[in-house]
């Protein structure tokens, strides 16, 4: 009984922080700004894609997986977010670390979503991804500027003015 509560307790003080800062916070700022890993990817358009193409706009790249409950909970926030900013400023890149196309392909039957998908099952080593969905927010200029561990709601209204707020004051 004694090893059970010990072991309770002990989850309790390594988990529960985490996710009461999951909530607190939009998105954790990443102070050193180092760039993000460059990625040579295949989209579920059958192209390649690199971050590096991606440069100039502000993108939020997401890391998920079909088999990620909290992941398939965040995709019609961040389709939402997507439809909402300037794309040509700000877009959404979601890339799946996970089985391959024809799990997204049976996934996004249900849940579509416009933003790019792309495909890789060991990216997430390079960018220092803790637990999915993690997502980070990259500068115009390709640097990590925010990260958020956990699943959150990009579609909310504080979500939205903090990305605006952030795109206004770097294109304006």
């Amino acid at each position: 009984m004694k090893n059970i509560l010990s072991s309770a307790l002990l989850t309790i003080f390594f988990f529960f922080p985490a996710n009461i800062n999951a909530a607190k916070y939009l998105m954790d700022p990443m102070p050193s700004h180092k760039p993000a890993p460059n990625f040579n990817l295949v989209g579920m358009d059958e192209k390649m894609h690199s971050l590096q193409s991606l440069e100039g706009k502000f993108l939020l790249v997401n890391f998920w997986a079909t088999w990620c409950n909290p992941c398939k909970a965040e995709m019609p926030t961040l389709e939402a977010i997507h439809k909402r900013m300037d794309n040509d400023k700000f877009t959404v890149i979601g890339i799946h670390v996970g089985p391959g196309p024809e799990n997204i392909s049976n996934y996004l039957k249900i849940s579509p979503v416009t933003f790019p998908i792309l495909i890789d099952m060991d990216l997430e080593y390079d960018w220092g991804v803790p637990g999915l969905p993690t997502t980070f927010l990259i500068s115009p200029k390709g640097e990590m500027l925010y990260r958020a561990v956990g699943k959150r709601d990009f579609s909310s209204q504080q979500m939205e003015v903090f990305f605006t707020k952030i795109v206004d004051e770097h294109f304006n």
